[in-house]
Formats: structure tokens, C-alpha cells, sequence
């Protein structure tokens, strides 16, 4: 996350537009600890989709998993998860 700054606002939704610009991918994912409200009620804002729990077996802390559709939507994709060549692997 990145401390607000009274200078550049929406300056953490600027960098994360930036990092996922221009990767070959088609799908962004995240895990942030359920108990974090803050962060949770952030990525929501940003476009990001609470797809569910995760829980790990080796500790009591219980994750939310977040993903991020980064392909072009279209008529029939409207979640944007369509293959072009830009969320194709390089050959």
C-alpha cells in the first residue's frame, strides 16, 4: 500500500495502473488478510473482485483473494478476460 499524499492524490491507483500496464497477462491476483478492512475496501475501489477465502494450514490468519480482469472487454467478454495478442505469452 502507499501512504496517501495531499500532493499526487490517487497516487497508489497511478502506480498500480502502471505495474500492470503492458504485461503480457490477462488476469491480476492478490491475498490480503481479511481482517485488513483498509486495504480490502482499497483494492475493491480499484476494480479488484473478492473471488473468496484462503486459509493457510499453517497459521489463523484467513486471506481474501482478489483478482483483476486486464484484458480488453468486449461485447461477448465483458469481464475482460479475452485472449488478443497483448495478453498472449511471447513467442
Amino acid at each position: 500500500m502507499v501512504h496517501p499524499h495531499e500532493r499526487t492524490p490517487g497516487l497508489a491507483r497511478l502506480l498500480q495502473t502502471r505495474l500492470l500496464t503492458d504485461h503480457h497477462a490477462s488476469l491480476g491476483a492478490t491475498l490480503v488478510e481479511q481482517a485488513d478492512h483498509r486495504a480490502h475496501a482499497a483494492f475493491q475501489a480499484w476494480g479488484w473482485e473478492d473471488i473468496g477465502q484462503v486459509r493457510r494450514p499453517s497459521g489463523p490468519a484467513v486471506l481474501r483473494a482478489l483478482v483483476l480482469p486486464l484484458g480488453e472487454r468486449a461485447a461477448d467478454r465483458p469481464d475482460g478476460l479475452a485472449h488478443n495478442a497483448r495478453t498472449q505469452r511471447p513467442e
